[in-house]
């Protein structure tokens, strides 16, 4: 879907709700949506105040909210469409990865769902089953969590509905991964004979985490267990078909290494590729949730063309955010949104600048925007450090080219600056893209690429320190 594209769709779906098609200024709002504009940039170009777009905006996304049926707003416009226009195209089917632009979205895909080899029970069987066992504590507690409604629906659909069997669920630290996995959890719980969550955040061997697996799985507890990992993991497939399983591994960026390109294994724990792809290629109808700063290799690999594992890359709240400022009771709403983007909508990054803002500037946050660079707090600076610190040598030295550029740069233009290495930024583009530190977007008929503020500042500190 393209812009054109999208304000067709948008027009058809206003005019038969209302009997009016969109005027000039409601197009430019969608027109610079699509293109990633503030309402502060899309007001200039209009010539009126950022204000009179912003209710404009307001009410078209509630007009939508009303056809679609689900909660439409900036930050999630361009997936909603997609994803409604996918729904046209076909009634049902598995959710798949589609990347579009910069975001990762699970959508529709017109394949017809294979017949799986055990029928799940039905919901009302799970919750009249009281041999349900869950197993929780590793996991984090629900705490408040903040509107990811979209992103939970997939994940609903795609496990409970369409039996998906591995489902990936990237993004930088603090941006959700943990909480909406933990929040997924009630949705779907009586769908399931078996729930366990477990953290790889110590690296263990697979044979620790198989035995784990294994032994809450199984009925017995005299288990005798083989060495042999490959008899280790047929048993817990066969206990994956006997019961409908939901398994969740979090923290799973601490057996892949650093130093490398985004998802290389760490030397030793290469064997939790084969789980990995047993999990994800042999039919069950249980489900293995994978948390991490990025993807295995080779979940990559099968993600196009295998619709039962899927993957979903976290980017953000977006305005949904604006929930985090005002319970931090931040003053200047109307700043609200550039200091959202500025921190990429990452809910633990903006809780921890709303601390800095409420201390040093008593919760003014016109005041700190003001100033220049972008400042980094005490606790932020080793969060981004641990991301940096995984980079390979070349996605280094190209976020830091990157991080010079005032403007987002053509691919083209990178790739002229790389005459003796283009197959190496190649890999090295798609490898930060998978971490999620650099944005893609659409700039007509080319693909521009920019870092986000905020990372852009501590490479620079990294380049050049004080």
């Amino acid at each position: 879907m393209d812009v054109q594209e999208l304000l067709r769709l948008a027009d058809g779906l206003v005019f038969a709700k209302t009997g009016k098609r969109l005027d000039d200024l409601q197009q430019a709002v969608v027109r610079g949506t699509w293109q990633g504009k503030r309402y502060s940039e899309i007001s200039k170009e209009v010539h009126c105040t950022e204000r009179h777009v912003r209710n404009i905006a307001s009410k078209l996304w509630q007009t939508l909210s009303e056809i679609l049926d689900e909660d439409v707003m900036k930050s999630n416009l361009r997936s909603t469409m997609e994803r409604y226009e996918f729904s046209k195209v076909s009634n049902f089917g598995y959710f798949n990865l589609v990347q579009k632009g910069n975001i990762n979205v699970c959508t529709e895909t017109s394949h017809p769902p294979k017949t799986p080899q055990h029928s799940p029970p039905t919901q009302t069987s799970r919750e009249n089953n009281t041999q349900q066992k869950l197993d929780l504590r590793d996991a984090p507690d629900i705490k408040t969590f903040y509107n990811c409604t979209p992103q939970l629906t997939a994940l609903e659909n795609s496990i409970a509905r369409q039996n998906c069997r591995l489902l990936t669920i990237t993004g930088m630290a603090g941006t959700g991964k943990s909480a909406i996995a933990r929040n997924l959890i009630p949705q779907i719980q009586t769908q399931f004979d078996r729930i366990i969550w477990l953290s790889l955040r110590t690296s263990p061997p697979l044979e620790t985490t198989l035995k784990n697996l294994i032994q809450f799985l199984s009925e017995r507890t005299d288990i005798n267990f083989s060495t042999n990992i490959d008899a280790q993991l047929s048993i817990l497939i066969e206990r994956l078909r006997e019961n409908r399983c939901l398994i969740i591994l979090d923290d799973v960026q601490q057996i892949l290494s650093s130093g490398q390109l985004a998802g290389n294994y760490k030397p030793g724990y290469e064997n939790y590729g084969t789980l990995f792809k047993l999990i994800g290629e042999l039919p069950h109808n249980s489900c293995l949730i994978l948390n991490s700063w990025e993807p295995p290799s080779d979940i990559i690999t099968f993600t196009d063309d295998n619709s039962a594992v899927c993957l979903l890359q976290l980017t953000g709240l977006g305005e949904a955010a604006t929930e985090i400022l005002r319970q931090k009771s931040l003053l200047d709403e109307q700043a609200w949104p550039e200091l959202i983007n500025l921190y990429q909508g990452n809910p633990l990054w903006l809780k921890l600048v709303a601390q800095t803002i409420n201390n040093l500037f008593g919760g003014r946050v016109s005041q700190y925007l003001s100033y220049q660079p972008v400042f980094l707090s005490d606790e932020l600076t080793p969060i981004l450090q641990q991301h940096y610190q995984r980079l390979s040598e070349i996605e280094k030295q190209a976020i830091s080219q990157l991080s010079n550029e005032i403007e987002p740069i053509l691919f083209t233009q990178w790739m002229a600056k790389y005459q003796d290495s283009q197959r190496d930024l190649c890999k090295a583009i798609q490898s930060l893209a998978r971490r999620g530190i650099i944005e893609k977007l659409s700039c007509e008929t080319e693909i521009v690429f920019t870092i986000p503020p905020v990372l852009k500042q501590y490479v620079k500190m990294v380049a050049d320190p004080p």
